[in-house]
């Protein structure tokens, strides 16, 4: 047990890659050294290392294996187009959000503050401190003080906002405070009458739910004629603007306080600012102008409190309707949402994967795999472009096994060619120099064929024939020849009994359509003694020492035409060759070699040159019909033959 478990501790040694499996070791160390007792904090470290990087790794995967390089880009659109609008309609719908909330409770306060500047100003119209009082009852913390001459800055009809002393003479440190003035000139100096502000936080509070951030600042310069930076805005749809000052501090804070209890939540209920509130405030004791900004906190909670029951106070049907109609506009929307996004990633999805087929099918095509086929998804024209892979790939294979078969032929007609070749008299074994043969097909194989044979009497038997057609079947019909050739006694037969013997055994075992042209004769190289017979060949040559050239052509039928009229039709040619005399014999190849001009080669041209002095008659021959082609392929098998003395 113990050998065993150690072999398995050996071959998972010998397999681990530390690169490759290092966060598999992390997280079960870490998993393993988290439990109790250890559960160290290094533990939970290495747990997290080794999983998050897992995770890295699989989404890596995803990515390459899965979403698709085409979903990809899709994505990004689909992003683009759907989850990016929403979340800037989101936003814009919290921006306006903040802003019609701030608004709100700006105009709330703006509306009771200067309300309780109205009251201040009425009550200073009153001749009695008394009377002024009794106007002010209804608003608390008022007062009535009398000062000879007022501060420095502060004009003698100033009703507005200040930064003053306390009033309060219950504390035990000096402080001060904001509130409501209103100046007014009498005999022998000023009635100052006062109201506490306490009403600016409580209403911002009110409004808010929660804890207000009071800052007082000295006010920027001023940068227009007027006095104060401003802007226009036009209100109840009125053509006619009006100025709305822009207050803004700067510098140190001169003072700051708050008024209410902070409010608590985390996450979707966090409190958070709303947009501060200005006014425009005036230093008691140095006339100085100052900013008082007002910031309120509130939370999601806070602002839909009024919306919960209690024993005093519950919601109305219409609000719970309302509620009910949003929530559920609420939720369809984010459910088209949701099913726009699936339907876009699955639409993603599926193009990517169709791409991802085409793409992995012509990388398979590139190698040569040429079965591989594309399942069609759809009818757009992705699905058109897979049918036509399939249908270029079923091309493709049904031209590689044509290529593969046609090299197969040739393979075959590149062995029948040099069995055929092997079926030619060795020239250099018979050592007869006075001997010169050549064959060139037309094709891989020939339908022409020259032999010789070797006589007892030192004599030479030769034939050169051409069977009707070209190519392999020709090449068939010539080696068969040769075998049928090969059982005569050459020796006691002369040419036109070979010759008629051929064409007897021939005329039993094909049918007339299939014939053959012959010349067949002896030649004796030491006496030059020659004689031959012509079964519809081509004419012969008869080249002397001085250049003259005589034509050949004793009478003959072909080999295979008639049975009954065949010996009758041949007529035997005798003669001697001369030293430096040649006999040339040669099949229709040769003649009706063609020029780009589709002009024939022609007996005459032939003669002609067999006129002129040659070291080396047949390539000179050859050399000639080569030349008059330019180049051109033989349109049939040519083969010369020429016996010299």
């Amino acid at each position: 047990m113990l050998r065993s478990l150690q072999d398995l501790l050996r071959r998972g040694w010998a397999a681990f890659r530390f690169r490759r499996d290092w966060p598999w070791a992390f997280l079960a160390v870490g998993l393993a050294l988290a439990l109790p007792p250890v559960g160290s904090g290094c533990a939970g470290a290495l747990a997290w290392a080794g999983g998050l990087w897992l995770l890295f790794r699989g989404l890596r995967w995803i990515w390459n294996r899965l979403l698709f390089r085409v979903s990809r880009r899709l994505w990004v659109i689909l992003a683009l187009m759907s989850v990016l609008p929403v979340v800037a309609l989101a936003l814009m719908l919290m921006a306006l959000s903040w802003l019609g909330l701030g608004a709100q409770v700006s105009r709330s306060t703006q509306q009771t503050l200067a309300a309780w500047e109205d009251a201040l100003k009425t009550a200073n119209q009153e001749s009695t401190d008394a009377a002024a009082l009794q106007a002010l009852r209804t608003y608390g913390g008022a007062w009535v003080e009398h000062a000879r001459q007022l501060p420095d800055g502060v004009p003698e009809t100033f009703i507005g906002m200040v930064w003053a002393d306390s009033h309060d003479t219950n504390l035990k440190e000096p402080r001060k405070d904001t509130y409501l003035r209103a100046v007014r000139k009498e005999s022998g100096g000023f009635r100052i009458l006062s109201l506490n502000l306490g009403v600016l936080g409580d209403r911002a509070q009110a409004l808010a739910g929660g804890q207000v951030l009071f800052q007082l600042a000295p006010q920027r310069e001023s940068k227009n004629k007027r006095g104060k930076e401003s802007f226009k805005i036009t209100a109840g749809g009125g053509r006619v603007g009006k100025e709305a000052a822009i207050l803004a501090g700067q510098g140190q804070a001169v003072a700051t306080w708050t008024k209410g209890q902070p409010l608590q939540g985390s996450g979707l209920f966090a409190p958070f600012d709303l947009p501060p509130l200005a006014f425009t405030i005036t230093d008691w004791s140095t006339g100085q102008s100052l900013v008082l900004t007002a910031t309120p906190e509130t939370n999601l909670y806070a602002l839909f409190a009024g919306f919960g029951a209690s024993g005093r106070q519950g919601m109305s049907l219409g609000t719970v309707k309302a509620i009910i109609v949003v929530s559920l506009v609420l939720v369809a929307l984010a459910l088209a949402q949701a099913f726009a996004a699936i339907l876009g990633l699955v639409l993603a999805w599926s193009l990517g994967r169709a791409v991802n087929d085409l793409h992995r099918g012509v990388n398979q095509l590139s190698l040569g795999d040429f079965s591989a086929r594309i399942h069609p998804r759809g009818r757009d024209q992705v699905a058109q472009l897979s049918a036509a892979f399939n249908d270029m790939a079923a091309r493709l294979q049904t031209a590689a096994s044509e290529r593969e078969e046609r090299l197969r032929m040739e393979q075959e007609l590149r062995v029948a060619r040099e069995v055929q070749m092997r079926l030619l008299p060795d020239l250099e074994a018979l050592r007869m120099p006075s001997v010169r043969a050549t064959i060139l097909p037309a094709r891989e194989v020939a339908g022409d064929y020259y032999d010789l044979f070797p006589l007892a009497d030192g004599s030479l038997a030769f034939l050169i024939l051409d069977v009707s057609g070209k190519g392999t079947s020709a090449a068939f019909y010539a080696a068969e020849t040769k075998g049928v050739l090969s059982a005569l006694d050459k020796q006691a037969l002369g040419p036109v009994d070979v010759a008629d013997r051929l064409n007897a055994i021939w005329c039993q075992g094909h049918d007339r359509r299939l014939f053959l042209t012959l010349a067949y004769g002896t030649f004796h190289p030491r006496t030059g003694r020659f004689q031959f017979v012509r079964a519809g060949h081509p004419s012969a040559f008869l080249r002397r020492q001085d250049g003259q050239v005589t034509r050949l052509h004793p009478r003959g039928l072909g080999v295979g035409l008639s049975g009954s009229r065949f010996r009758e039709a041949l007529e035997l040619c005798e003669g001697t060759l001369e030293p430096g005399d040649s006999l040339i014999f040669y099949t229709d190849g040769l003649t009706e070699a063609q020029a780009p001009d589709d002009t024939f080669y022609g007996e005459d041209r032939l003669e002609t040159l067999l006129t002129l002095p040659a070291e080396d008659l047949q390539a000179a021959i050859l050399a000639d019909v080569v030349a008059f082609g330019e180049g051109r392929p033989l349109a049939d098998d040519l083969t010369l033959l020429i016996l010299s003395r």
